[in-house]
């Protein structure tokens, strides 16, 4: 089954689709398992300590620059098909003009065929956390692997894992 045509999705979770309102239409904390009402100095959380917890689980699930920086970390800044491997902090190689980037194992553009919609805030999140932002479906590759592997992939048209997954 194929997304359809006609929507344009937009593969991104807005922090303001997190605010929660009561049946009085009063503003509720934007924290995931919360409930209470806001207080004061606070205008999406019931508590500084809800705040940091909400923020802490945003940033580090929504924010594309702090996934990305994990996996390179994690792979220790390393191609993990030819083995180049760059400074942390320069990540470039100017002679070799290549550079590292994050790859998708299995394509963003399979997210419908794995069962994955955008239509809710829980589905968008569970997109996102679960297929999207998986570390489990990036790797770090530099920018010469990462064009072959794209062009391989797009004269297959099959996703480059197992069909078995």
């Amino acid at each position: 089954m194929n997304a359809p045509k006609n929507k344009i999705e937009r593969f991104i979770v807005y922090i303001n689709e997190f605010d929660k309102y009561n049946g009085k239409n009063e503003p509720v904390c934007r924290n995931n398992n919360c409930n209470l009402k806001v207080t004061k100095p606070f205008r999406k959380y019931c508590s500084k300590k809800c705040s940091k917890e909400f923020s802490k689980w945003y940033n580090s699930n929504f924010y594309w620059s702090r996934i990305r920086n994990s996996i390179l970390r994690r792979d220790g800044y390393t191609c993990q098909i030819c083995g180049i491997r760059l400074h942390k902090r320069k990540r470039y190689n100017k002679r070799k003009q290549n550079w590292l980037e994050v790859d998708h194992l299995i394509p963003k553009s399979n997210y419908y065929n794995f069962g994955y919609r955008f239509d809710t805030l829980e589905n968008k999140t569970r997109a996102i956390i679960e297929f999207f932002h998986n570390k489990d479906n990036l790797r770090t590759l530099c920018y010469k692997c990462h064009k072959q592997v794209t062009i391989d992939y797009r004269k297959t048209k099959r996703s480059p894992i197992s069909e078995d997954y």
